[in-house]
């Protein structure tokens, strides 16, 4: 009686599901994708399109949330490579949504040939599932910063001219970001151009370093003159981040041309 107590024990066990046990670890997020989807998080975005009027009540200082989340994304973005930025670039903006432009610029040719539409119809043909891509919380920001990422590695690869090329775009992406938002006279919007401004700083400050290392008078003299209007512009809108950051790249500039006419 014992020994088929003990049999039927252990056939029991060996009847026990092991789904668990079984069950396939997901994939590591690459850290690129991880930071942006924590700043889409952080901004009110959870993976799909909200209310605009709910994103007000979700963040009240965006500025000072991007700021904060670019200091705790330095180590995803030292490491970053180029395959690294094409590869974020093209699973999380949208080829149809507002950062498409700076999308373009990053991916390679072979991925704008497997661009997925924005909303996939379901197996039963009955409804849709929900954008793969970063909620309009965040999609401006991540654009941005994936476009800083990809100058910051021209530059430190010695491919100076390319580097202040992309810079520029990417300043007259942001700056058209921030155009559009001034044009919806909500508290939201002007929550939503805020977040940007810190990212603009960082490509005002990209560009200058850029322009230093290019050493051209021309180059330098045309920037001059955009930073004192940009400034005057920053200033208007009271974007700190930016008028911090031109009046110091102006003094730099400034300071390095006297010393050169010694």
């Amino acid at each position: 009686m014992t020994e088929d107590a003990t049999m039927k024990d252990e056939s029991a066990e060996d009847t026990k599901p092991t789904t668990e046990e079984e069950a396939p670890a997901p994939p590591p997020v690459p850290p690129l994708e991880a930071a942006a989807l924590r700043l889409d998080r952080l901004l009110g975005g959870s993976g799909k399109d909200k209310d605009p009027h709910a994103l007000l009540h979700s963040y009240t200082n965006p500025a000072k949330v991007v700021r904060k989340w670019l200091g705790t994304s330095s180590g995803a973005a030292g490491n970053a490579k180029v395959e690294d930025i094409q590869a974020a670039a093209h699973k999380l903006l949208d080829p149809a949504g507002p950062s498409a432009k700076g999308r373009s610029l990053l991916i390679s040719p072979e991925q704008a040939a497997t661009a997925t539409t924005t909303m996939d119809v379901d197996e039963d043909g009955k409804g849709e599932k929900a954008s793969p891509y970063l909620s309009t919380a965040s999609s401006r920001e991540v654009e941005s910063w994936l476009l800083s990422l990809a100058v910051r590695l021209l530059w430190r690869d010695g491919k100076m001219q390319e580097a202040l090329d992309l810079a520029q775009k990417g300043i007259d992406i942001l700056l058209a970001h921030i155009e559009e938002a001034s044009l919806k006279i909500t508290s939201v919007s002007v929550l939503s151009a805020a977040s940007l401004f810190p990212l603009l700083a960082r490509m005002y400050r990209l560009r200058s370093l850029v322009a230093e290392s290019l050493n051209d008078p021309s180059t330098s003299a045309m920037l001059l003159a955009d930073m004192t209007k940009a400034h005057k512009m920053a200033a208007l809108r009271r974007d700190v981040d930016s008028q911090a950051t031109l009046l110091n790249s102006m003094l730099r500039d400034l300071l390095r041309n006297s010393q050169g006419t010694k």
